[in-house]
């Protein structure tokens, strides 16, 4: 009876023990594991995967860098938006069509190709590391890390990455306007015999595009795990078919064989047959017209079946395309069927529309603002519009479509003895400035200044 119950003991503090320790082992996986998948029941499935729980510039640069997919989102992004550069106007959105004006003529000293090329690149940057920065050269013979003189013209600009431009120094004072923001930016140059230099930048000299706080959200993150994916099928499958290709051989050897007789016939040991028969492998890869004979064994390759990776590959493809925003045929650069390439190309220049409009424009603004008013470059205007080229405008010959569309409409038109569309709207619809209407019938300009001479009279 004692020991009974010496073994119910025992096996009750056992299944104690097991318990205590499987809930350390899960909360010392919980330690190690975040839990970053969406998979509460497992929560090492990103680690098993090979998905990482935190991203650095270094992973998401590597990916633009050497994954085909990442650098066409960036790149593509960025060419279509750039496709034209904005034109700043002085005024609202409306005064576009009259005069330049002294202040636009100014600005465009400023804003030149050099600059707009600049920005472009620096939004590509943005792109791939959350953030990237701009220093401006001003002409004020004052040190990098020393504040702006005023008035003083810009003379070139220099564009960084996101880990050779990081904040140094933050503005402590909560009663500040500034509070939070970096009071002095560090630097990294990287000199042309490949060696690095380290100097302090004045936020005077910095304009930022994108998000430089810790919980920023790249354009290449949420659809990274996806490249992952994309990467492991295929390097997966192009492993599978250079293994396949290798030819390697398998040699089976009859049971009645005599490896002391074969090795003595190659004049070798029997421990180094093996190295004979590698080289005979060896050389038939190499070769085309090449031979491999064998005594009571039979030499097959060893081949195996490579699964299809399209289905794989499609839906990684898919759901990073939807990450960034941009049709799949678009990214991959894919034109099949004519409807659904027509829909997705209008979709993509409204989404590249829609980011000029707000997103591009609004940092162009604060540029113009912080550093070209602000600074006294040129001088302060009531107001100032950033105006971009359309997109989705029609094409030429979508324009002379529309017309020839407008004219048999006309046609038509004209056995109820009315025309729809007038010279001047046809001609507008296909792109060319209107004709001046004619007079009412009757009227001639002789006839209207000869009022105007009798009521002056």
């Amino acid at each position: 009876m004692t020991d009974k119950l010496t073994m119910a003991v025992n096996t009750a503090l056992q299944l104690a023990a097991n318990s205590q320790a499987s809930q350390i082992s899960m909360a010392r996986q919980s330690l190690l594991n975040h839990g970053m998948g969406m998979d509460t029941k497992r929560q090492s499935a990103w680690c098993e995967y090979g998905y990482k729980a935190q991203l650095d510039f270094q992973d998401l640069y590597k990916a633009y860098r050497r994954g085909g997919l990442a650098f066409s989102a960036v790149n593509k992004l960025v060419g279509k938006c750039f496709s034209s550069n904005p034109t700043v106007i002085e005024g609202e959105e409306k005064d576009e069509s009259k005069k330049e004006t002294a202040w636009e003529k100014s600005l465009k000293r400023t804003l030149t190709a050099r600059f707009w090329h600049a920005f472009a690149e620096a939004d590509r940057r943005r792109l791939v590391g959350r953030y990237s920065g701009i220093l401006i050269h001003f002409k004020d013979s004052r040190r990098w890390n020393e504040p702006v003189g005023r008035g003083r013209a810009i003379d070139k600009f220099t564009v960084a990455w996101a880990n050779c431009l990081i904040p140094k120094e933050y503005d402590s004072d909560v009663n500040s306007e500034t509070y939070g923001q970096p009071t002095m930016w560090q630097y990294t140059a990287t000199l042309p015999n490949g060696g690095k230099k380290l100097f302090d930048v004045h936020p005077d000299r910095v304009f930022i595009l994108g998000d430089y706080t810790l919980d920023a959200i790249g354009y290449l993150e949420p659809g990274y795990n996806n490249l992952v994916n994309i990467e492991k099928v295929e390097g997966g499958s192009g492993e599978s078919f250079l293994k396949n290709a290798a030819r390697q051989l398998s040699v089976n050897f009859d049971k009645e064989i005599d490896f002391a007789s074969l090795a003595a016939m190659y004049g070798v040991s029997v421990d180094e047959l093996q190295g004979k028969y590698d080289e005979a492998a060896k050389e038939l890869n190499r070769g085309n017209d090449t031979i491999m004979v064998t005594q009571g064994a039979t030499t097959t390759p060893i081949v195996s079946d490579v699964p299809d990776p399209t289905t794989t590959y499609d839906i990684n493809v898919q759901s990073f395309a939807a990450s960034v925003d941009m049709p799949s045929r678009i990214l991959v650069g894919n034109q099949q069927a004519e409807r659904s390439s027509t829909e997705d190309n209008k979709y993509w220049n409204g989404r590249c529309q829609s980011r000029r409009e707000i997103e591009l424009s609004e940092e162009i603004e604060d540029f113009i603002e912080q550093k070209v008013i602000g600074l006294g470059v040129v001088k302060s205007v009531p107001e100032f519009t950033v105006i971009w080229d359309d997109l989705n405008e029609a094409t030429q010959s979508e324009k002379l479509a529309n017309a020839k569309t407008m004219t048999e409409i006309n046609d038509k038109a004209l056995s109820d003895g009315q025309p729809i569309f007038t010279d001047s709207e046809i001609r507008i619809a296909a792109g060319y400035e209107s004709l001046d209407e004619g007079l009412p019938l009757g009227e001639s300009l002789d006839d209207d200044l000869e009022d105007e001479d009798n009521g002056e009279a």
